[in-house]
């Protein structure tokens, strides 16, 4: 059941999650504790006589965990008509963590890990990347996200780009990894670590056989600070 109260409690604690642009075409959400309530007992109605289930216009948060709020907003239209729309925050970065996304590289090759993704139910082939831990600077938690998930320490970080939202920043690194064997948490549910060429990654890349958005991105920030080896 999803609970205003910690709806409301997060709207007065983070209100950048709540900004309504004054602008044309935008999806404005509701922030006034009254008119969600007696717009959210209309819309129940609706749904009911409709035959759906109530429960399907709850406002509020409806789950949270160590990482994620997930909430469903009352927002009104550009076309004026009221409605539920979900969002997905990231909590970590809420209280203060970075996101951190990492190019790996090791003697001239890219290190790519061939990760079982709970989503697709499937292996897919991505570079490092974590959640951002409060009280770790972006490149404190770069240096931990990649010895776990690759079993090597870099020895270089170059910071390529960041990109930032109203639940966070994420931080990019182009990495140097220091030589050894490669051994991945089993518990980040990673099979092994890949070393390809550049040349055989953005075949990898430009044929689909990579299909991670963030691998991509971090790519084109390299390519574009000239720091991938010729």
């Amino acid at each position: 059941m999803a609970s205003l109260t910690k709806y409301f409690r997060l709207m007065k604690e983070h209100p950048q999650l709540f900004v309504n642009p004054d602008e044309k075409g935008v999806i404005k959400i509701v922030t006034d504790p009254e008119r969600i309530r007696i717009l959210q007992a209309v819309k129940k109605k609706e749904y009911k006589d409709a035959g759906k289930k109530a429960e399907w216009i709850d406002i509020g948060v409806l789950s949270e965990d160590p990482w994620f709020w997930v909430l469903r907003d009352l927002v009104e239209f550009p076309d004026g008509k009221i409605g539920g729309y979900l969002r997905v925050l990231n909590r970590k970065s809420l209280d203060g963590g970075t996101n951190v996304v990492m190019f790996p590289m090791l003697n001239g090759k890219i290190v790519l890990l061939k990760r079982f993704s709970h989503d697709d139910r499937d292996w897919i082939w991505e570079i490092p990347h974590g959640f951002g831990e409060p009280g770790l600077s972006a490149e404190e938690c770069a240096r931990k996200e990649l010895e776990e998930e690759t079993g090597l320490k870099p020895k270089n970080l170059i910071l390529v780009g960041e990109m930032g939202g109203p639940d966070g920043s994420t931080a990019f690194y182009y990495a140097e990894l220091t030589d050894g064997d490669t051994e991945p948490e089993i518990g980040e549910g990673i099979s092994k670590c890949e070393l390809i060429s550049l040349s055989e990654f953005e075949q990898w890349l430009f044929s689909g056989r990579i299909t991670s958005w963030f691998t991509t991105i971090i790519y084109m920030m390299c390519k574009s600070k000239n720091v991938l080896p010729n």
